[in-house]
């Protein structure tokens, strides 16, 4: 038996192609998946009930292990070409936490967004629906930008935001764990291929 979970964000196409491989590739175990937020999510690996998890800026609890997957970056997009600054009514700002909170405090000191938003796939469908500018993962908003719906505003700062593995110290057959790690880290690499596609 092996338990994985994600952070909504990532369910999808990260945990979703992570599920894929391991029923592919380690056919003799039985496969739980759970998607949380990222408070429970940490605390359920913590204590053991999920066994590996995906997440963006896990806290450091005892009994974990925490792996770096890959580093997405965080871009400013619009559905306006004509928006060239993260101001004014249509920018919704998304919390992607508290490194990126000081950063963007750093960048853009005079700035009081109308709108917070804590969900990025949220953000994006509303941007995309009613119009609007924000940072959004790379990897997400590629296919739009392709399609003509958003726009890259290159000259503005780019933010890291890693991706982790957690893993519980208490798993029982670490070599089951271990397997399943490596595939996440193969999948996580594709997944930062231009080619990929990914949402």
């Amino acid at each position: 038996m092996l338990t994985v979970g994600s952070e909504v964000s990532l369910a999808q196409p990260l945990l979703l192609s992570w599920v894929q491989w391991i029923r592919e590739s380690l056919t003799d175990i039985a496969l739980r998946v759970r998607v949380d937020v990222p408070k429970d999510l940490i605390k359920q690996v913590a204590s053991g009930e999920i066994d590996l998890a995906i997440m963006y800026a896990p806290q450091h609890l005892p009994g974990l292990k925490i792996d770096l997957l890959m580093e997405e970056e965080l871009v400013f997009v619009t559905t306006d070409p004509e928006t060239r600054f993260p101001d004014g009514p249509d920018y919704i700002y998304m919390d992607w936490g508290p490194e990126f909170a000081l950063q963007h405090e750093m960048n853009f000191p005079d700035i009081t967004p109308d709108i917070h938003m804590d969900l990025g796939p949220i953000a994006l469908n509303y941007i995309l629906s009613a119009g609007g500018a924000g940072y959004f993962r790379l990897s997400s908003i590629q296919p739009y930008v392709a399609a003509g719906r958003l726009h890259l505003v290159p000259e503005m700062p780019m933010f890291s935001y890693p991706v982790y593995a957690v893993q519980s110290a208490i798993i029982a057959d670490r070599s089951v764990s271990d397997a399943a790690l490596a595939g996440l880290h193969a999948i996580a690499g594709d997944k930062l291929e231009p080619s990929s596609g990914a949402l």
